[in-house]
């Protein structure tokens, strides 16, 4: 058996990170968050307010709420850092990023939320040495 103290070593850093949200039902994206196409240091997802999420707290608005994972476990869950307690942090394009925290066993029920009219595209990026969280309007060409 592992010495106790080993469930509180610190978790090794994930190499790859994969989004876990309300529109998959909370099971783990297969695909990896994409490197940044603008070349930071950072991995991305595109997320699609579906017709069928939650209502949103403005009128005519739709909620997804999602938590990022590394290396596809749950033991290496990326939530909002804060109290330890369930709370969505709402994440708006051009607003402040969401430090991130990443504790085995902790962060159930702390997501992340971005909130739009169904269809509305959102990126979301993760910086994995400050650990900050940030949602982006993505780029058009239009």
């Amino acid at each position: 058996a592992a010495p106790a103290s080993a469930s509180a070593a610190p978790l090794a850093k994930p190499t790859r990170h994969n989004i876990v949200g309300a529109s998959t039902k909370w099971e783990i994206s297969k695909a990896a968050m994409a490197t940044d196409p603008a070349g930071r240091a950072m991995v991305h997802h595109r997320i699609t307010v579906r017709s069928d999420a939650p209502k949103g707290g403005a009128p005519d608005t739709k909620k997804e709420d999602f938590q990022i994972v590394g290396d596809g476990s749950w033991d290496k869950r990326i939530y909002p850092a804060g109290p330890d307690r369930e709370e969505t942090v709402l994440l708006k394009p051009g607003g402040p990023g969401s430090r991130a925290a990443m504790d085995r066993g902790k962060g159930h029920g702390r997501n992340w939320a971005v909130e739009g009219k169904t269809g509305a595209v959102f990126d979301i990026f993760l910086d994995p040495e400050t650990m900050m969280v940030t949602c982006e309007s993505p780029f058009s060409e239009s």
